[in-house]
Order: C-alpha cells, then structure tokens, then sequence
C-alpha cells in the first residue's frame, strides 16, 4: 500500500456515529461496538428519546452518550438500518 492508499483506509477505521475505533460495517454503516450495540437495542426495543438540548448535541467517543435522542438521528443519518446486518 501507499501512503495515500493507507491514508483513504483510515477513514474506515473511524466509526461514521462517533469517530471512536470502527469494529466493521454493522447495520449498513461503518461503526464501532458501541454505536452498533446502542443502535440494536434502540430499533429492538422501540425505544423513544428525546434531546434536552436543541437537537444538535455532539456526539463523539467522549460524549456519545449525554444525549441518546441525537446518537439515534446520527446512526440513521450515516445510513443504520435495521434491515441490515
């Protein structure tokens, strides 16, 4: 690999959701085990959230989970879907 080949692979490492280490491509996104687990149990239980900020929290590895509303919006944003495995 060149050092460009092995920089566009680094993109793929990081989780679309939070930019935590990916573990592999999970629900038809790149993500890591966090957002993979947290995306499951949300779409497999119904689960209904809501933001107690203005529906823009950050969500990163740091912070992903202070608001679970937003977490949600950005997994199916970045292409999650129950359908996928």
């Amino acid at each position: 690999n060149s050092p460009s080949e092995q920089g566009l692979n680094k993109v793929f490492d990081l989780c679309v959701v939070c930019g935590d280490k990916a573990s592999g491509r999970h629900y038809g996104a790149v993500t890591c085990e966090g957002c993979k687990g947290f995306f499951k149990r949300s779409i497999r239980k119904n689960l209904i959230y809501s933001c107690r900020g203005t529906k823009d929290c950050v969500i990163n590895k740091h912070h992903r989970n202070r608001c679970q509303y937003c977490r949600l919006q950005r997994c199916i944003a970045f292409g999650m879907k129950q359908d996928c495995e």
